[in-house]
């Protein structure tokens, strides 16, 4: 077995490689329960196809794999292998275990029904949850058995075809409604002292200096149970990566219920995640893990995934909004921060303006993760742009020579530095919540000194270089797109009134090289 796909670091950056070829991931992940039916399944690979994705996020059921101790049942995920196949899609595959958003829905029966073996976490009150505890408890060795015959079957199935580029390792993994386990066997470990190897690395990334109180409310202070919290649950899944690789080597990566706002304490969200106040915990305890990855449904798009983009971290997006925003915060997470995954959240609703649990239309003007038709459209179009030219847009990754941006509401305008480059950038609309437009964005990419791509929709760019005393013009214009080989096939030479970098109101590429005089 060879060229397993893998996440390799190029230029300052990441790649996502298949068969040791750059790739990205444009994708979308299905509703919670939609792989428990095949034939439910097939209206996901028709939107799939006119979504034009290349990659499906899709959930396997720990419940449904081993529905008795050792006894596993792999058919749903050899089905779903094979229909991504039949459809020419590829899969990442959500290990859906102890945790999901939180709470302990996806274990099997066996095991939420002996609390001797498996007992809950506890709150602050003694109150049991429904969140399996991995304290004085045999659930880690019952999940690890559970976990690699799970990728042994993967290996086995589809290691020739590698239909699966990689594995989400649990969801949003946390305790909901409490600060920490407070159970017995948690309890007794908050007691022990902060392991040297975290203390050790947070000085040497940090600056964080020990104390001779080495507790965990010595060193964290008041975010000692968070910090607890953080460190188990790394330990724990990091402890899966690594023997989950041990059978097939994939890329493996967890996700993150993010704040929702700066005034949320621990519980309110999953407490024990990546959150960013605490990734250097999980970067210490999860070596393993490829990644630790947003799911990014906030407002703040650009500042969350700048933070998630670090060096030591590629930026992959396993779920984001369906509305209009997944439209123009791909362009952004692919040119600015150079994504190896883009997953808006319910790809069987995107195009839909209605409940997918309820199937009744939105009526409350404050839920604005709406989709809409206009929504499936430009996703669609901006899929099939973009994955054409992805070996053009990968060779950049890592590099300055490449941005993305995307209108902000209530803005009009945007000033960007490319090389020596000053480009101002004018949207044709405002962003009006009460209308069906899309925020404008794009890509720009300099291949050379003086020639430049510019991708998206929405806008115009009117450039200058940084010479007082010199002028820029064109040398040539080109409207055109890339073919599925990656060959530029030109359109039009734009020339005379038609030559201004003027996007249509569509996905659109021109070409542009400029001289000086």
């Amino acid at each position: 077995m060879s060229d397993l796909p893998e996440i390799k670091r190029t230029n300052n950056g990441f790649s996502f490689l298949i068969h040791g070829q750059p790739f990205i991931m444009l994708a979308a992940e299905v509703h919670n329960s939609a792989c428990t039916s095949q034939e439910y399944m097939k209206n996901v690979w028709k939107r799939a196809e006119e979504l034009n994705c290349n990659t499906v996020l899709a959930p396997v059921y720990w419940e449904l794999s081993e529905p008795r101790e050792n006894c596993f049942d792999f058919t749903l995920v050899e089905q779903l292998i094979s229909d991504a196949g039949k459809h020419g899609k590829r899969l990442v595959l959500l290990w859906f275990g102890s945790w999901k958003n939180g709470l302990s829905t996806y274990a099997p029966q066996w095991i939420k029904t002996d609390w001797i073996r498996f007992p809950r976490a506890e709150n602050e009150q003694g109150k049991r949850t429904k969140i399996l505890s991995m304290f004085q408890s045999d659930i880690l060795s019952a999940e690890h058995n559970a976990f690699t015959h799970f990728m042994k079957f993967i290996k086995e199935t589809d290691s020739k075809e590698q239909t699966v580029l990689a594995i989400q390792v649990e969801n949003e993994t946390g305790i909901l409604g409490a600060s920490r386990d407070f159970s017995f066997g948690a309890s007794e470990a908050y007691q022990g002292n902060v392991p040297d190897t975290l203390l050790e690395y947070l000085e040497q990334t940090k600056g964080h200096h020990n104390t001779s109180d080495k507790s965990w409310s010595g060193v964290f202070r008041k975010d000692a149970d968070e910090a607890f919290m953080c460190w188990h649950y790394a330990s724990y899944i990091n402890k899966l990566a690594r023997a989950g690789k041990e059978c097939y080597s994939l890329p493996m990566f967890t996700n993150v219920w993010l704040k929702g706002s700066a005034d949320e304490i621990p519980g309110m969200y999953p407490c024990g995640g990546p959150v960013p106040d605490r990734i250097d915990i999980w970067k210490c305890a999860a070596p393993d893990l490829d990644a630790l990855s947003p799911d990014l449904y906030t407002f703040h798009f650009e500042e969350t995934a700048a933070f998630y983009a670090r060096s030591d971290n590629p930026l992959i997006i396993p779920e984001t909004r369906r509305d209009r925003w997944a439209v123009a915060n791909l362009y952004a997470a692919v040119g600015t921060y150079h994504t190896l995954c883009y997953s808006p959240f319910g790809l069987e609703s995107i195009g839909e303006d209605k409940s997918f649990i309820t199937q009744v239309e939105h009526l409350d003007p404050a839920d604005q993760n709406v989709s809409s038709e206009t929504v499936k459209e430009y996703l669609s179009e901006s899929y099939l742009l973009l994955g054409n030219m992805i070996p053009i847009i990968t060779k950049w990754y890592g590099t300055d020579k490449m941005t993305g941006f995307v209108q902000k509401a209530g803005h009009m305008t945007e000033q960007i530095k490319l090389g020596q480059f000053r480009i101002t950038i004018q949207f044709y609309h405002k962003i009006d919540e009460r209308k069906e437009s899309i925020p404008g964005a794009g890509i720009i990419i300099q291949e050379s000194e003086w020639e430049l791509l510019f991708i998206g929709y929405g806008y115009r760019a009117d450039l200058q270089t940084d010479s007082a005393e010199r002028q820029l013009d064109f040398l040539s214009l080109e409207k055109g797109i890339y073919d599925e080989t990656a060959n530029w096939i030109k359109y039009m030479d734009l020339n005379g009134d038609e030559q201004h970098i003027r996007m249509e109101e569509k996905p659109t590429i021109l070409r542009a090289v400029y001289y000086e005089f």
